[in-house]
């Protein structure tokens, strides 16, 4: 069965996606953008927030976080734990993510701070960040993408099961998926293709029962297809 890659372009696919899911994918850089004003450690933070949880949930422990203690390097190396973990209730997982806070703080802080963060090569900075318990390759990906603009793909368990059903890897491997969906749609077009990847995931190609015939990519899909 031919992948969709053989069947459509990137550019086509994404145009489908764009029509089909109506998705204010800039709305989300836009509150990227707002935590950047403070510096790139906001913005790792927000991502951090992020994490197994949906936007609402994240923005509001970003901003009961920014009011209680603050989200810039400085006010969480100043704050414990806890006060940290109790600001950020509402993202879930609060005690965990309060603890990779504070770590990748401490982490970045040793190595530079804020210019650490926007001067060091992307990848080094990649391997750097991964470092740090409760850090993972997808919330790495994000931050690099959107603060530094660098080419790559964050992998979430939506683009990892749409990769595979697409016929785009044969392996569940976040790597080898983040290249292939890199190379499919263009690093120009890897932030929208991540939000509009992970809407699709939400709406028609769910992990169960996904509703193949109403699925804007119906007829190029091979999954689909095999029906």
């Amino acid at each position: 069965m031919r992948s969709i890659a053989e069947r459509a372009p990137g550019s086509e696919v994404l145009e489908r996606l764009r029509r089909a899911l109506n998705v204010d994918w800039r709305r989300y850089t836009a509150l990227v953008a707002e935590r950047s004003g403070e510096g790139a450690f906001p913005v790792l933070v927000g991502v951090i927030l992020s994490q197994n949880t949906n936007d609402r949930n994240s923005i509001k422990a970003f901003m009961n976080l920014k009011e209680r203690v603050g989200v810039k390097l400085s006010d969480i190396l100043e704050a414990s734990v806890n006060d940290i973990a109790e600001a950020i209730k509402p993202a879930g997982l609060w005690k965990q993510k309060a603890e990779t806070i504070k770590a990748a703080a401490e982490a970045i802080n040793a190595l530079g701070g804020e210019k650490f963060l926007l001067e060091e090569d992307p990848k080094r900075l990649r391997e750097t960040l991964l470092s740090v318990r409760g850090v993972g390759a997808k919330t790495v990906d994000v931050f690099l993408s959107v603060v530094r603009k660098a080419p790559f793909f964050a992998v979430d368990t939506h683009a990892m099961r749409i990769a595979l059903r697409w016929g785009l890897s044969d392996k569940r491997s976040y790597d080898r998926v983040s290249r292939v969906l890199l190379e499919y749609f263009g690093p120009g077009n890897a932030e929208e293709a991540h939000r509009l990847i992970i809407s699709l995931g939400r709406t028609y190609c769910t992990a169960r029962s996904p509703r193949c015939p109403e699925c804007p990519l119906t007829d190029i899909c091979p999954s689909s297809l095999k029906l």
